[in-house]
């Protein structure tokens, strides 16, 4: 760890060193900006709840563990806090390129990569952007396309709506076109720190394997204070290279997930809201994955289909002076499988029939400033799974979650 952040530092600095070079060679053709924010926070938890990042990131509660006498384990509340999403910001302009403007961005935290390395530097974003007058060329690190920067959920939580919002960053190559009030995207795409969960746990192979990309497309429509579109994601994944019988295994799965999105904007009014159909996307915290539907006895070859899920959320914020109250609603549900599952399945918590979400938000704003208090009521329906997979005999559990957070943004 020493000698990946020494080196990472070293890098930096020459970066820094070059570009202030260039930049006496040739006045005002480069420049570099750095931005950023440290934020602070405290939680509060009614009851043990499915996280990452020592809790920060909450998914849903977790399921009741009843001991002998009946008492439910889980019902104990926790209390944590942290500094770790504090952020830099760093953007570097130069001469055109090709004709094009370039932009080359990196942009960090300290949530690390894991619970194991909380505190540690990670990276989030890290791409170089050519802009033609109609066409934008993306490649590198950045948000997954179903992460639309328009469209991300105005909330505390490190989770950003997740799992009804997908939260997922990804290296890829993007292009955009824009033609009138419209904007054509399309995306190939691979995984790094989000990956889906297999047979050898969660890792990026399954998509590796397959030799094609995650891809993805999306149209837009602009126009006026109105924002919306829709997408389209394929994903391959390739479960096993060989099966329990040590032949060769020829297995593969085909994703295809479908998105609607919507915002709005007015003067001090924003309302923004985005369904998705969503075929293993357990790689963008949400819920999903596949299970095995038939085996064949002699080699172990293996056929598998996806889980399906509805998803759907909606955030809306009113600006009022200094103080900004804002609202999350968001549902997802499990609709199982359309063949029946007649092996192991990996997916993110699969007994749950469905998760729904209340958040309200209040927000102090005064300058570069910000105090936020946000409650998070969080519901998960665990229950007992039927032949497809789908959730029979369903009980709520509740999480309520206070969220306390304060921010000072920078910018040179």
């Amino acid at each position: 760890m020493k000698r990946t952040f020494a080196l990472v530092l070293l890098i930096t600095t020459l970066i820094f060193i070059s570009l202030r070079a260039s930049s006496q060679e040739e006045p005002n053709k480069y420049k570099v900006s750095l931005s950023g924010f440290v934020r602070a926070d405290a939680i509060f938890d009614s009851r043990q709840v499915l996280e990452a990042r020592e809790g920060f990131l909450l998914f849903y509660p977790k399921k009741p563990l009843l001991d002998p006498n009946g008492k439910d384990i889980h019902a104990k509340p926790t209390f944590n806090q942290y500094a770790m999403t504090t952020r830099l910001t760093a953007k570097a302009t130069g001469p055109d390129v090709l004709g094009a403007k370039v932009l080359a961005l990196i942009e960090g935290d300290f949530t690390g990569a894991s619970n194991a390395e909380n505190n540690s530097l990670r990276l989030r974003h890290a791409y170089i952007s050519l802009q033609w007058t109609k066409t934008r060329l993306l490649v590198g690190q950045y948000w997954h396309p179903l992460d639309l920067p328009e469209m991300i959920p105005n909330v505390l939580s490190l989770n950003t709506g997740a799992p009804f919002h997908s939260f997922s960053r990804q290296p890829q190559i993007r292009l955009d076109y824009k033609q009138g009030q419209f904007n054509f995207v399309a995306v190939a795409s691979s995984q790094r720190d989000y990956v889906n969960n297999g047979p050898q746990g969660s890792t990026s192979v399954y998509l590796r394997n397959s030799l094609v990309p995650n891809l993805h497309g999306q149209v837009h429509y602009k126009k006026g204070n109105l924002f919306a579109g829709l997408a389209i994601d394929y994903k391959m994944l390739t479960p096993r290279l060989t099966t329990d019988s040590l032949f060769a295994a020829d297995e593969s799965l085909n994703c295809i997930s479908y998105s609607g999105f919507l915002s709005y904007k007015k003067e001090k009014i924003s309302i923004k809201a985005q369904y998705t159909y969503g075929q293993a996307l357990n790689d963008h915290l949400m819920m999903g994955g596949f299970g095995v539907t038939s085996r064949d006895v002699t080699t172990d070859q293996r056929e598998y289909s996806p889980l399906n899920y509805h998803s759907i959320w909606m955030n809306s914020e009113l600006i009022l002076g200094k103080w900004t109250p804002s609202l999350l609603l968001g549902y997802t549900q499990n609709m199982g499988s359309e063949e029946i599952i007649t092996g192991p399945v990996y997916a993110r918590d699969a007994d749950i029939d469905y998760v729904y979400r209340i958040a309200p938000m209040i927000t102090y704003v005064t300058g570069k400033f910000s105090l936020i208090l946000e409650v998070e009521y969080t519901v998960a329906a665990y229950g007992t799974n039927d032949l497809y997979y789908k959730v029979l005999n369903s009980t709520e559990t509740a999480n309520v979650r206070v969220g306390l957070g304060l921010v000072y943004s920078f910018q040179n």
